[in-house]
């Protein structure tokens, strides 16, 4: 059974927002974590990472009908992307509730992301080449991946205060980005 397009987008709309709420929430979470404030926070930011992927999930999905058939790569990079937010969740709550240690779930983690990475990527190419979701979502797409390697390199150089710049400026970046697409999918929604 196919979802009707205007649900599927209001749904993936919304879908963003959440994820933007367990995304600053796990920001904060692991903040206080390695500000010393609790290993509480620790698994707290576990599962926030896992509700952030999950939430995730039906903004792909969306973009993926605006797309259409137009885009054919598009779906593969689609179904790969879901498949790591899946890996991503799962390796979170796992660990969490002790199945796998950390290092295990460095490994679901990093393997997971990877497609994720790739439809970030493909967000840049149809949102700036042939315009299948609007211009901003693109040019802060592209931010989130200058970011996310820049606060990669940061981070195998220091541990001080230029990495929490680097991690503040990125978690903003994802946040601008996922509004962004929230506000794009809700439009095409209510115009569909």
């Amino acid at each position: 059974m196919m979802i009707d397009t205007p649900l599927l987008l209001r749904a993936a709309g919304y879908s963003a927002m959440v994820a933007i709420v367990a995304l600053i929430g796990s920001g904060i979470t692991i903040a206080l974590f390695f500000g010393g404030a609790g290993a509480v926070f620790g698994p707290a930011n576990d599962l926030l990472v896992s509700a952030t992927t999950v939430a995730l999930i039906l903004p792909v999905l969306g973009v993926d009908r605006v797309a259409g058939e137009g885009v054919p790569w598009l779906r593969l990079v689609s179904i790969a992307a879901v498949a790591g937010l899946i890996l991503i969740a799962v390796g979170q709550v796992l660990l969490v509730v002790g199945v796998i240690d950390l290092g295990a779930s460095f490994v679901t983690g990093g393997l997971g992301v990877l497609p994720v990475f790739a439809w970030v990527v493909a967000l840049v190419l149809i949102a700036l080449g042939p315009g299948l979701v609007g211009p901003t979502v693109g040019w802060l797409a592209a931010a989130v991946l200058v970011l996310s390697a820049a606060t990669a390199i940061v981070s195998a150089l220091t541990t001080g205060p230029v990495l929490w710049v680097a991690c503040v400026a990125l978690l903003l970046a994802l946040t601008a980005w996922l509004a962004t697409v929230a506000t794009d999918l809700l439009g095409r929604a209510a115009a569909a």
